[in-house]
């Protein structure tokens, strides 16, 4: 348990790392930025999918046969979660790309496609979770997404605190 939080811990750490480079600064382009985001985001994903299986590991509890059944499953909600996350990082560097002079229907469409994620992010949950219980157990699923759950609030909460604020254009 220990272990696990000192992960977290890193998480924590690693992830304004990768989010401080979205931020605009008057001294950047945006195609550097750009580049120095992306290519932070693809180190603190390759970090945080190794660790994430750690903890993973670690808070399961699985026996041989139950690991078995269990990693398999989560390799192909991985793959799928990173489609989703591929997306997420779109709608993140569009949003810093354009957070100054935001426009209305910029606004709305940035809404529009991190609602249209979210729920595609619930609804892979969901689904991964119908698999989980019929391959484990209703209680050992349960105790994935609790884990997955937490990971991911971190790291969202992470990313959404070192974003900047979108300007307001005067009415």
């Amino acid at each position: 348990m220990k272990s696990s939080r000192a992960l977290l811990v890193g998480v924590l750490v690693t992830v304004p790392m990768v989010t401080a480079a979205v931020a605009p600064t008057q001294d950047q382009n945006v195609d550097t930025r750009e580049q120095n985001f992306r290519a932070y985001a693809k180190l603190l994903r390759s970090d945080l999918k190794t660790q994430r299986k750690e903890i993973v590991t670690e808070l399961m509890q699985l026996d041989n046969e139950d690991a078995a059944e269990f990693w398999p499953i989560f390799e192909q909600y991985d793959r799928e979660l990173t489609e989703v996350g591929d997306g997420r990082l779109e709608l993140v560097v569009e949003y810093a790309r354009n957070y100054q002079n935001l426009t209305n229907e910029q606004a709305d469409a940035l809404m529009s496609k991190a609602f249209e994620l979210e729920a595609q992010r619930a609804l892979l949950k969901k689904k991964y979770f119908d698999k989980m219980k019929i391959a484990l157990s209703a209680t050992q699923a349960t105790r994935f997404f609790l884990i997955e759950n937490q990971i991911q609030h971190i790291i969202d909460l992470q990313i959404s605190s070192e974003l900047p604020v979108t300007q307001t254009a005067a009415k």
